[in-house]
């Protein structure tokens, strides 16, 4: 141990000191984030080759659900709804990736299943998108 301490300068010790506390920025970031979005509305979007199978609004969800998707072949998904949360449940692809991602429940998370091309994103549906000041033109 004392080794070290004549190795190491005062300098050394403060930027230590200040690596470590930059390491938390990015956790406040995402805390921020998280808390502006408490209040809106989570919908998860079901989504195979690209094209939306199904919307769920899991803030207004009660209950537990369970529905089978369909890929190509013999390939299928088992999905669960349960509340205000969302999973794979059950699905015949080999790596078994989709089920292992667990439950979702929070803007901006995701579960993917890539042999069969599905893809659940749960967004936040904010009442208010649009500032009163924007004017949107269409052509």
């Amino acid at each position: 141990m004392r080794n070290y301490l004549k190795i190491m300068k005062p300098f050394d010790v403060v930027i230590i000191i200040l690596l470590v506390l930059i390491s938390f920025v990015p956790l406040s970031i995402f805390s921020v984030i998280q808390a502006k979005h408490d209040g809106d509305d989570v919908v998860a979007v079901i989504s195979q080759n690209g094209t939306v199978i199904k919307e769920i609004n899991l803030s207004e969800h009660t209950g537990n659900n369970q529905f089978l998707i369909k890929g190509k072949g013999n390939q299928y998904n088992i999905m669960e709804v349960d509340g205000d949360r969302i999973r794979i449940k059950e699905d015949n692809s080999p790596d078994q990736v989709g089920v292992k991602m667990g439950w979702k429940s929070k803007p901006g998370e995701t579960i993917v299943c890539l042999p069969h091309k599905l893809f659940v994103e749960l967004k936040s549906e904010n009442i208010d998108q649009f500032n009163d000041d924007v004017i949107i033109i269409s052509h």
